[in-house]
């Protein structure tokens, strides 16, 4: 269903998500790659530290229980019913030694030692996890659907990764498992590391979006129907309002607190590498257009940019939805009007690493984007039903 993509929609987004005379921005500003439509990374990772849950289920981290909502916690089990949850393991020395390998992945050695964790979802959603450890230990990360805690297998391995995966998963009991790997040699790369372990509730219903004509700078006349489809780059991350002055003076000073901020407020959990946007049009890095201090956390979480002029620019809070195409029932409420880019028209705008990684694509993958008929939907992950 199509609705009309006309003035309306900026009033109606103002009512929802106020505007103001300071809000109109210049077109030569941007943040991310937006001269060029690229992405850059430098790797790094959360710094939410840890904590420690025991292995016998006690509390931990950013949030474990020993009586999670499926029932007492098993012996040897720790159990996880809040999230981001997070703490640190060693399995040098704790865990168990009874999986090998997974149907998932049947041909990787996981010969070494294992750490379980349950999950209690009230709801179907995205489960996310995320390992970090050094040169010397390697630990890899299963999603299992099912397994008995007593006498755990590798079967209903859904997803696993070395340094992060990630999958669909239903309400009710879920299983992690943080195995060892073992190299070709025959050696256990056991020791210290940390796992992240994430959820998101996935909302569900339509994704109407309405239907005309967007103006971008340097269109010629030539504006862009929209919904359209077409790449859709990965930008680089902004500052927010919860960031303390002195803002970033490079591309990577102070990127792990804001890493960790952004896994906090939108409980996703990933490997997050781009950088601060650029010094295009702002006093300092990170800054992209307009104030940081507008910037709510979520937002930049899940924020998308376009080529609008000052006079197609939505307000600061558009909900606009991005979907895959060969997948459209797989989407991502996404927050609009904060930034503008990129500047190559032949892309149709640019969104977060984060969106991307829910999505399962990547930088310049192609897209459907457009702006929400209900611009009450909540920001982040979405099923669309039609």
């Amino acid at each position: 269903m199509r609705a009309s993509l006309t003035s309306a929609l900026l009033v109606a987004a103002c009512v929802a998500f106020g505007c103001s005379d300071s809000d109109p921005i210049s077109p030569e500003g941007g943040g991310g790659d937006s001269a060029t439509g690229g992405t850059s990374s430098n790797g790094g990772s959360p710094s939410n530290g840890g904590g420690g849950s025991s292995s016998d289920g006690g509390e931990g981290g950013n949030g474990g229980t020993g009586q999670g909502g499926g029932g007492p916690c098993p012996a040897g089990v720790t159990c996880v019913t809040t999230f981001p949850f997070s703490e640190e393991r060693n399995t040098s020395s704790e865990g168990t030694d009874a999986i090998d390998s997974y149907d998932c992945s049947p041909d990787t050695n996981e010969s070494g030692k294992e750490l379980l964790y349950r999950l209690t979802l009230p709801k179907d959603g995205f489960v996310s996890v995320a390992v970090y450890d050094d040169d010397a230990t390697d630990i890899d990360v299963h999603i299992v659907t099912s397994l008995d805690p007593a006498a755990p297998t590798g079967t209903g391995c859904v997803a696993r990764g070395d340094l992060q995966t990630a999958a669909d998963v239903p309400a009710g009991e879920v299983w992690i498992v943080a195995d060892t790997w073992v190299n070709g040699s025959g050696t256990e790369l056991a020791g210290n590391f940390r796992i992240d372990i994430g959820y998101i509730p996935v909302t569900e219903g339509p994704c109407d979006l309405q239907t005309g004509e967007l103006e971008r700078v340097g269109d010629n006349g030539v504006h862009l129907t929209m919904p359209a489809s077409g790449p859709v780059v990965k930008e680089a991350h902004l500052v927010t309002q919860e960031e303390p002055e002195p803002f970033p003076s490079t591309a990577t000073e102070e990127l792990e607190a804001h890493y960790a901020l952004s896994q906090e407020k939108t409980g996703l959990v990933m490997h997050r590498e781009e950088v601060w946007a650029p010094l295009e049009g702002g006093a300092f890095y990170g800054a992209g257009i307009g104030s940081p201090a507008k910037f709510p956390v979520e937002d930049e979480g899940w924020y998308v940019n376009m080529y609008w002029t000052p006079a197609s620019r939505p307000p600061r809070g558009t909900r606009m939805i991005l979907r895959r195409p060969d997948d459209p029932t797989r989407a991502v409420v996404v927050a609009a009007g904060y930034e503008t880019g990129p500047g190559d028209l032949s892309r149709i705008g640019g969104t977060t690493e984060e969106t991307h990684y829910y999505l399962g694509t990547d930088h310049d993958a192609t897209l459907e984007l457009g702006f929400a008929t209900d611009q009450s939907l909540p920001i982040g992950p979405r099923r669309c039903t039609q």
